[in-house]
């Protein structure tokens, strides 16, 4: 086959710097020296008996080579147009011609492989510029000739869009060459994601599905973009189930497979020019802004600056620090803070239009239907006997599993008479299941902290042994602190070292307690379902459900169980089941106090056996000789209030107080109406400053004859 002279000739004409070598050779060893001695200027220096190489780079030509099957199908929709393509005589169009205006020194030599067992070559597109060569005419060592196939014109171009397309072009030639015969619909699935993952626009994520859907012969290209392009919706949740990682595992790739197809996305989006692991480094750091340090999210921990370089200097090449490329990345994250958003499964979500960083991580617990769970069903009925309720616990331990990051607004409040009957048991398994890091047990002091750490990264909190500590008023404290938490989506916290903020909160409260008058409920409180189990401890039974927890994946198994409970009927948002325990206990939760202040006054016990009372001698008297928990008058004078006695302030009262608080336990008609003054000379002391009880003593005016005695406890009283 002759030289094509006129295609040499054309060459030349174009500015393209064009160089003889040893006939039937591809390869030149000579130097550039001696290359550039041999360059031609005229076609009529020609010699058919040559080889002829075209210098790339000289005068800003590029040549594109195309070196797999799958590039050459698809380059006339991903390469720019240019009327300037040759090849051997098998691939005719294997190289194509570009001048590149804004071609640079720095420029020789990129390209993409994908390393494939069944194929020899691993190139499937190389762009040579700058110290490289190619040839163009003559005779190759096997035996086969150059073809050129249009030689009219070198189409301009520009680099960046040049180098984008050959990426497209690579990525599209790995995408055909896996292409299924079987299962394309997944397939797909996965190769949307996986171009999502790597931010290519979905403009190009559809181009290159279509441009390989139509090369593999799909009949349903419209099913298959209709997939892709429910990838690409805003609201699909299951867009970070797929990806590279799942793509790669369904084909059986290896790691450097995995790499080659991440070089050519990378490329794709302008992300190529950086070091290989910042793609990996943005993912694993981020700038915090409020505490202006750098999260490390491989070990969950804040570090400055200096610490981030050293850990990750071993990663780059020294030319700068690991956190100068960090700035430089387009994806680098710079977040305000940190939120818990179980129900959106990306690591960086925007609150607010704030980038934060979504700290919650599913469980990796998986459910296990072959495990045997009878020993759960069994103490779950052993705990709970009554069928109605224990459904209504079933749903509400089960709807976080099935539905994390959705909100009850209600808590549960279990009671047992027995100790370690196995309430908090179930809760262990619990955590079990939706992880640690994702549940929370803690004491009723904690409950009360007004820093409320426990609500902001946690989906279930165990509010053990509530009656273990905690005063009564700390315990109205929590029932009202409460109140909001449960109903509400976000509440006002107070963290350490931070100022005052709302935020959003999930968490479902579980609350334990061996009392039936643990918590002061009011009287048709919806917010609380209450039980109060009457079993009795069974210890065989505790012993093997715990052996089966810890050693046969229990867990797993009841995973399973609940993950398939139908719980259509029931409803987060909806007010807490009826049961007449909740009234049981709003009616006993007064006992430390108020009950026995009603019943003393019932029965007439000193000193309920008076007429008048004072607050302050009978908080004195309750705490000193009855040790009876009190800490506040207040608590006195509302367990007065609830026995129906009437209340008079600021009657002065010899040796109790100048303006005393009193309150009328009889007769109220009478000492209602009564002057403060004579109110005061009316009432009876009845524990002095020596907290030594008083005899019960009945008021008797004194003779005019009768010297006034001044001061004392005695004044105007006989004995």
């Amino acid at each position: 086959m002759k030289l094509n002279k006129e295609a040499l000739s054309a060459l030349i004409t174009a500015n393209v710097t064009v160089f003889a070598y040893d006939y039937g050779t591809k390869t030149v060893k000579a130097s550039w020296l001696k290359r550039r001695k041999q360059i031609i200027n005229s076609v009529d220096d020609v010699d058919e008996y040559k080889n002829y190489h075209i210098i790339t780079g000289d005068n800003n030509i590029v040549d594109i080579d195309l070196d797999c099957i799958e590039a050459i199908k698809l380059a006339p929709h991903f390469l720019p147009a240019t009327n300037m393509k040759y090849g051997r005589q098998s691939n005719p169009t294997s190289h194509w011609l570009f001048k590149v205006i804004d071609l640079t020194n720095k420029t020789t030599r990129k390209w993409f492989s994908f390393e494939d067992p069944t194929i020899d070559k691993e190139t499937l597109v190389e762009l040579r510029a700058h110290d490289h060569y190619s040839m163009c005419a003559g005779k190759y060592p096997e035996e086969e000739y150059v073809q050129w196939t249009d030689y009219s014109s070198i189409k301009e171009t520009t680099f960046d869009v040049l180098y984008k397309s050959v990426a497209m072009l690579a990525v599209a030639s790995i995408i055909l060459r896996n292409y299924p015969t079987g299962d394309r619909n997944v397939y797909i699935w996965q190769v949307a994601g996986t171009l999502w993952h790597h931010k290519v626009d979905e403009d190009d994520a559809l181009k290159i599905i279509e441009v390989v859907c139509n090369a593999a012969g799909d009949e349903e290209v419209k099913g298959r973009l209709a997939k892709a392009k429910h990838v690409y919706k805003p609201d699909t949740p299951q867009k970070e189930i797929v990806g590279l990682p799942t793509l790669a595992k369904g084909l059986n790739w290896s790691d450097k497979q995995i790499s080659n197809l991440k070089d050519a996305l990378y490329a794709v989006t302008g992300r190529s020019a950086l070091p290989t692991f910042t793609h990996d480094f943005v993912e694993r750091i981020a700038y915090m802004m409020k505490q202006k340090k750098y999260y490390d999210l491989e070990d969950k921990e804040m570090y400055d600056g200096e610490s981030v370089d050293v850990k990750y200097a071993k990663h780059f090449n020294g030319k700068y620090t690991p956190l100068k490329y960090w700035k430089m990345h387009p994806d680098s994250k710079v977040c305000v803070d940190f939120t818990y958003k179980p129900k959106d499964p990306n690591r960086f979500v925007h609150v607010d239009k704030k980038l934060m960083i979504n700290v919650y991580e599913k469980n990796d617990l998986q459910p296990d239907p072959k495990v045997d769970t009878d020993v759960f069903w069994a103490l779950l009925k052993h705990v709970i006997p009554h069928d109605e309720c224990r459904e209504h616990f079933l749903d509400w331990y089960s709807y976080p599993i099935q539905n994390p990051g959705v909100k009850i607004r209600h808590a549960i409040i279990m009671q047992s008479d027995e100790f370690q009957l196995g309430k908090g048991s179930l809760f262990d398994l619990h955590r079990d299941m939706l992880g640690n890091h994702n549940t929370r047990k803690i004491e009723l002091a904690e409950a009360l902290d007004k820093g409320k750490n426990y609500l902001l990264n946690y989906q279930t909190v165990l509010i053990d042994e509530a009656k273990s500590s905690g005063s009564w008023s700390e315990k109205a404290q929590l029932i009202n602190t409460l109140k909001t938490i449960i109903s509400e989506g976000s509440i006002g916290v107070r963290q350490l070292y931070k100022e005052y903020s709302e935020q959003d909160t999930i968490t479902n409260y579980w609350i334990n307690t061996n009392y039936k008058d643990a918590f002061p409920l009011p009287k048709n409180e919806v917010r609380y379902w209450v039980y109060f189990s009457p079993a009795k401890r069974n210890q065989k039974m505790l012993e093997q459900f715990h052996n089966e927890r810890l050693n046969d994946n229990l867990a797993g198994g009841v995973l399973a169980d609940l993950m398939n409970r139908d719980l259509s009927k029931f409803n987060p948002l909806a007010v807490a089941p009826y049961t007449d325990y909740r009234n049981q206990m709003s009616g006993m939760a007064d006992r430390p106090l108020n009950d026995f202040i009603r019943e003393q006054f019932e029965q007439g016990v000193h000193p309920f056996d008076r007429d008048m009372l004072t607050t302050v001698e009978l908080f004195e008297y309750l705490k000193v000789e009855k040790r009876l928990r009190v800490t506040r008058e207040r608590e006195v004078a509302n367990a007065l209030e609830l026995l129906g006695a009437k209340c008079r302030k600021q009657i002065p009262i010899a040796t109790v107080a100048d303006r005393a608080t009193l309150w009328v336990l009889r007769d109220h008609e009478t000492y209602m109406k009564m002057p403060a003054a004579e109110l005061g000379k009316k009432y009876v002391p009845f524990y002095n400053d020596s907290k030594a009880p008083r005899k019960k003593a009945v008021a008797t005016p004194m003779s005019e004859d009768e010297p006034k005695s001044v001061g004392g406890a005695e004044d105007g009283i006989h004995f």
